[in-house]
């Protein structure tokens, strides 16, 4: 149990991190809690004090916490809100806590995993995310954590996977190959930088946009411009932040 307690806490916090969450929430073991004195979370495991974090206004006020939801019963949990500022991770009676054994496709017959693949190919309306075909689908991890953390293939936040046909599949594996090959040319700084300024652009303008807006610019003044009219065309709806 101690040993998933510690991987949903790694999970949670970097799923906060990709989230824009995580403002300055801020865990606390069984016993850092108690030593407070505080009057909830007395049977919980750990607890996370999200009062400076927009989770907070996600768990108070409404907002979907689907993802949230399952990654935490993805490790065995389950939370409560105690103050409206405090969440309480606790046991799940009856889970089955000890380390999975076997090969990795064993592991793809657990029936944790066979859960979470429904989850990823529901959650995609049972299409292909990269082409839309609606044929069989595997529900493919974009990334795995390093090996040092254990992670089960059902540990992942929902977000980390994308449903897809097995022709997507086996060739989205090797993009992936590439773009991890170009991150070798980055700094932390400037990765996190792309990332950041990415999931801006594609808010405000359709991927597709932003993509042949990048692939316009040059060193003239009319690349510029014509890669504005890209990003004119390709204007989202949303709303603003």
């Amino acid at each position: 149990m101690h040993a998933n307690l510690a991987r949903l806490r790694n999970a949670l916090n970097e799923w906060l991190i990709t989230e824009d969450l995580l403002g300055d929430a801020t865990f606390y073991t069984d016993v850092e809690w108690r030593a407070r004195g505080e009057q909830f979370h007395e049977e919980s495991r750990l607890v996370l004090v999200i009062d400076g974090s927009a989770l907070h206004t996600m768990l108070n006020y409404g907002g979907d916490t689907s993802e949230f939801d399952d990654l935490i019963e993805s490790f065995g949990f389950w939370y409560e809100l105690g103050y409206s500022w405090s969440v309480g991770f606790n046991v799940e009676e009856g889970y089955d806590y000890s380390p999975a054994q076997g090969s990795y496709l064993r592991k793809l017959q657990d029936p944790r995993w066979q859960r979470k693949a429904r989850l990823v190919k529901d959650r995609a309306g049972h299409s292909c995310q990269d082409c839309g075909k609606g044929e069989a689908l595997d529900a493919h991890h974009c990334y795995y954590t390093s090996m040092r953390y254990g992670f089960e293939p059902w540990e992942y936040p929902l977000g980390a996977f994308r449903a897809l046909c097995r022709t997507c599949h086996e060739a989205r594996e090797r993009v992936e190959i590439r773009m991890r090959a170009f991150m070798a040319s980055l700094t932390q700084n400037e990765m996190e930088s792309v990332r950041a300024g990415l999931g801006h652009a594609h808010y405000w303008y359709k991927p597709e946009s932003v993509s042949s807006f990048l692939a316009a610019l040059g060193p003239e003044e009319r690349h510029i411009q014509s890669g504005l009219e890209h990003l004119r065309l390709g204007r989202t709806d949303a709303e603003p932040l």
